[in-house]
């Protein structure tokens, strides 16, 4: 269970980290050819990187095994491979730091929306508007708001505060919040976090000067007389002033607004990148991962049927379906399927279905400790000679690799 909850997080860790990259090399190119809104909205598709995993996955390829097979004579068996002790323990430790620390920062972040919340509509002086909440949003402005902005660059203000609730901008802002605290160690997270809330204040200011293209002088100068105000750090508030670079942001207001199909070209081949990323994500689908990452398990087998015996061994991985076929005659055909997994308590649950000419004999549960010694007795007399089977299941080092 660990080892499969790591191999999650650090397969969506990767995709995270190639997303960023990707969309911070295409950023500056964006910003120039289509404009603000196209470079915000190449940012909401990283969440939908994130979600391939779910989509359906090519056909994994089969798990290699490892089998030896002694046919009318008995082999001699090799030593079997000891029974680790325990599980090591670094695997438990990496996953309580990970998520000890996604705790301590989700902490920190509803701390900050409790800070701001508190304040109802009225904010301190020398703080910066915002749309705060996210089902009923609503819009806290500080005392001085009436001195330090005049009439028109209030309305401005508040223009751009209307944006961001059209467009549910504090439902994005969460979801950031909540990314960026699952993947709190990794640097990539928190960067695309402050470029996605700048490229959201850019968008909202290309809405608001769309809307009113002869206020551009009154828009900077609001800019300009908010340059100073402490923003916000909480996740559900949507703010005018931000630590977006003022000289960038004033720059973006004075380009040409791009033409509509610009942007739906924009969004079109943002689409196309997100989606052979995602495909080529899938190279390796996610349950070959998961068996690749998955504990291995040696199973031993002593069989005996009348005159005949056999000694297989095969090594597969947990939960994997494995299957052992054995008969001397044509036609009698003694068939055994393993499915190997392991419980909380560490022993192993070994279910084991049996067969004989196709037909299907029963279906075992055991729960047995790794290295446990195993007799069973398959079949009836009236039906041919019974198959005697002692059977170990031995749990594998985690560092275990197969052959090449």
């Amino acid at each position: 269970m660990t080892n499969t909850l790591l191999a999650a997080l650090q397969h969506q860790a990767l995709l995270l980290s190639l997303g960023v990259l990707l969309l911070l090399a295409a950023r500056p190119l964006l910003l120039k050819r289509f404009g603000a809104r196209a470079a915000y909205v190449t940012w909401l598709l990283l969440p939908a990187l994130l979600a391939t995993p779910l989509l359906p996955s090519l056909a994994p390829r089969p798990l290699p095994v490892l089998m030896a097979v002694a046919g009318l004579a008995r082999t001699a068996a090799a030593p079997l491979l000891p029974a680790p002790d325990a599980d090591p323990a670094w695997p438990r430790l990496l996953l309580a730091a990970w998520l000890g620390g996604a705790a301590l920062v989700l902490a920190l972040q509803a701390a900050r929306q409790w800070r701001l919340a508190r304040h109802g509509t009225e904010l301190p002086a020398g703080t910066s508007p915002a749309l705060v909440g996210l089902w009923r949003p609503r819009v806290a402005l500080p005392v001085d708001f009436e001195v330090r902005f005049t009439p028109d660059e209030r309305r401005l203000i508040l223009a751009h505060e209307d944006v961001h609730r059209a467009r549910g901008d504090n439902a994005w802002n969460l979801l950031a919040c909540l990314l960026t605290t699952l993947h709190w160690w990794n640097p990539l997270a928190w960067m695309a976090a402050r470029r996605m809330q700048a490229d959201q204040e850019l968008a909202c200011d290309a809405v608001v000067l769309g809307q009113r293209p002869d206020a551009l002088a009154t828009y900077t100068r609001a800019l300009l007389a908010a340059h100073d105000l402490t923003p916000h750090g909480a996740p559900l508030a949507s703010r005018w002033g931000s630590t977006h670079p003022l000289v960038e942001r004033i720059a973006m207001l004075n380009r040409p607004h791009p033409l509509p199909r610009r942007r739906a070209a924009a969004l079109c081949l943002a689409l196309l990148g997100i989606v052979a990323t995602a495909y080529a994500a899938q190279a390796q689908p996610e349950a070959q991962a998961q068996i690749n990452t998955a504990r291995k398990v040696e199973i031993r087998l002593d069989m005996a049927s009348g005159e005949s015996k056999a000694s297989p061994r095969l090594i597969t991985a947990l939960g994997t379906h494995s299957t052992i076929e054995w008969g001397e005659q044509p036609g009698d055909t003694w068939r055994l399927d393993f499915i190997v997994t392991q419980d909380e308590d560490g022993k192993l649950q070994v279910v084991t279905e049996s067969s004989r000419r196709g037909t299907v004999l029963g279906r075992h549960t055991g729960h047995i400790a790794s290295g446990e010694i195993f007799h069973h007795q398959l079949g009836s007399p009236d039906d041919g000679p019974p198959l005697q089977m002692t059977r170990v299941v031995t749990l594998l080092p985690v560092d275990f690799k197969l052959p090449q």
